[in-house]
């Protein structure tokens, strides 16, 4: 391999390295040993797809609004085939999510993590990895997105997740279409009044006072 690229083996052994690392190679001893691929596990690219997804937000390359398309788009194929393939397991999982989440004790950025576990859930219940990828790696950007959060009307979207999760269930998918639609605006809705609130705070107009 070092002939091969042009390098030392130096470089080749710590490519391999970072390689196992990664949970890409794995390595056998033995007359039948040897450094094999893995295949990636969707949890493993989706948080390695994720990290570059929140470097580029916090570079300032990516938007908030392009998350939100992001996930809009992604995230409306998710729910449609979620309530056509859902398991009975998946909708426990949901279900016990959306019971931590109505715990009025729980702190804002506990209920924030259990929205994404919530959405993540559906993701997986869709039953198409190349969708859960996409979609569990932008999951991973949302808690940069909240961060402009200083509120959160936590009884209105535990009732939205309890919508999507009964229209999930009862495998009806243009309701859970539906429903999605409606929550993913009102985030939006909230998230557009923070940001506004965060500029009158910073635009607040100073008198001058005479000596």
């Amino acid at each position: 391999m070092a002939e091969q690229f042009g390098v030392s083996r130096a470089t080749v052994r710590e490519a391999i390295k970072s390689l196992r690392a990664q949970g890409v190679l794995n390595t056998r001893r033995g007359a039948k040993g040897g450094h094999f691929i893995v295949t990636p596990q969707t949890e493993t690219l989706a948080a390695s797809v994720g990290e570059t997804y929140g470097l580029w937000f916090d570079a300032g390359d990516v938007s908030i609004a392009e998350v939100d398309e992001a996930r809009y788009y992604v995230e409306l194929a998710c729910v449609r085939l979620a309530a056509e393939r859902r398991s009975d397991a998946d909708l426990r999982v949901m279900g016990e999510i959306i019971s931590a989440a109505s715990d009025k004790s729980i702190s804002l950025a506990t209920f924030l993590d259990l929205d994404v576990q919530f959405h993540s859930a559906i993701a997986k219940a869709a039953r198409n990895r190349l969708l859960e990828l996409p979609m569990s790696a932008i999951h991973s950007v949302r808690p940069k997105t909240n961060r402009v959060l200083r509120s959160h009307d936590r009884t209105r979207v535990v009732n939205q997740h309890n919508a999507l999760y009964r229209a999930i269930a009862d495998g009806d998918a243009d309701a859970a279409e539906a429903s999605l639609v409606a929550h993913l605006r009102h985030l939006a809705d909230e998230r557009a009044a923070a940001l506004a609130a965060r500029k009158r705070t910073v635009d607040l107009p100073v008198r001058e006072i005479a000596d």
